[in-house]
């Protein structure tokens, strides 16, 4: 004997819009003096934990540039940044969200 009282399927869910950062109000990572006299380059791929406030509650690194120093850059960098908060419908929810960061050296002659 079922106990279970369903009435039809279940309401679709509402659409989710995901976290994204404030890329324009953030200040970019520092560039590590010795990750640039070294011509070290990379992008730092992170998971990000952000809150329906839109700020940054954890973090972690889920693919490493190959330098130490530049995914600790960037992690330092992104922990203090704020989001857009993630949306399910008409509220704020939290939301992990994938971030990367590239470190780029412009214009530099390598030889």
């Amino acid at each position: 004997l079922s106990t279970s009282h369903s009435s039809g399927p279940e309401p679709p869910a509402a659409p989710l819009r995901q976290a994204l950062p404030l890329y324009l109000k953030n200040p970019p990572p520092e560039y590590p003096p010795a990750a640039r006299r070294r011509g070290y380059e990379g992008t730092v791929m992170m998971e990000v934990f952000v809150d329906r406030e839109g700020k940054v509650r954890d973090l972690r690194l889920v693919q490493s540039s190959g330098h130490a120093m530049l995914d600790r850059a960037a992690m330092r960098a992104v922990k203090g940044w704020r989001f857009e908060p993630a949306r399910q419908g008409d509220e704020d929810v939290d939301m992990w969200v994938k971030v990367p960061l590239t470190f780029r050296l412009k214009d530099q002659d390598r030889n």
